[in-house]
């Protein structure tokens, strides 16, 4: 073969790789179609609600140096607060789930830089939440019950022009299925086998569902530069044994539970479809 043409080769094909990981962070970016920020950013309130459960205690943080500062990804945190957002009669409290979920978004930082956009994303919908909050309004944020009640009501839940509390928190919601699938995945998969697939298996049963062609594509390049299985346990500070597969388990179920939760709240109020 002419060594010009191999050169060409070579190069468009490097070529298609750069533009389909830029796909995939536009992709994920129109996941939320309305990311405009709805008032001010705010500073992020720092919150350790801890909730006893002996399991994830042992599993996560008996060993001091499997234990984190609040600048990196920490199971064990993530666990209490997703648990303790969950009140009586499955209410779940929106300030507590957003700080569980400002926790579990540093899980997206251990992806590598190519998913910093679905960071910054995430980040940027944990803000408006924030701001509803603290508006004049904010007693009726408080729950995601009665933020799903009070924008029905006043007809914005499906509003377009400013991201609504009920648009924004559902592009959330739909992540933290992929998420509790991927942390499965990351317990069932061995060594052996290349972790890339079994991210994209977790991907193409939760959020693949809600994205177009082009977008699942691209993902499916950006699962491929994926750290392997040993290196991402390494990174959350967790061992691969069976304590360790445990914990990752117990985290997967709690926000599946969540997801639930949420989930049949949307699904009574017909917006699991919002646009």
């Amino acid at each position: 073969m002419n060594p010009l043409l191999t050169v060409i080769r070579q190069r468009y094909r490097s070529f298609l790789l750069v533009l389909l990981a830029i796909t995939v962070l536009l992709g994920f970016y129109f996941l939320s179609l309305g990311s405009e920020t709805y008032g001010p950013t705010t500073d992020q309130k720092d919150v350790n609600t801890e909730v006893p459960y002996q399991s994830v205690a042992t599993t996560i943080a008996e060993d001091e140096e499997m234990s984190h500062s609040h600048d990196g990804f920490d199971a064990l945190r993530v666990y209490n607060l997703f648990t303790s957002c969950k009140g009586e009669d499955d209410i779940i409290l929106l300030d507590t789930y957003i700080d569980a979920y400002e926790e579990l978004c540093k899980l997206f930082r251990l992806f590598g830089t190519i998913f910093s956009f679905v960071t910054s994303d995430v980040e940027e919908k944990i803000n408006i939440l924030r701001d509803y909050r603290k508006s004049d309004v904010a007693e009726k944020y408080k729950t995601i019950q009665s933020l799903l009640e009070y924008e029905v009501e006043q007809g914005t839940a499906k509003n377009t022009k400013k991201p609504s509390g009920a648009r924004t928190l559902l592009r959330l919601h739909r992540a933290l299925e992929f998420i509790a699938a991927f942390l499965l995945k990351l317990k069932e998969t061995d060594n052996t086998v290349k972790f890339s697939s079994a991210a994209m298996k977790a991907y193409d049963d939760t959020l693949a569902r809600h994205h177009p062609w082009l977008v699942k594509k691209a993902v499916h390049v950006a699962m491929y530069m994926l750290p392997s299985r040993l290196d991402l346990l390494k990174k959350m500070g967790v061992e691969d044994n069976e304590r360790g597969m445990q914990g990752i388990s117990d985290l997967a179920h709690e926000l599946t539970v969540i997801f639930q939760v949420t989930e049949e709240a949307y699904s009574q109020d017909n917006l699991l479809d919002l646009p």
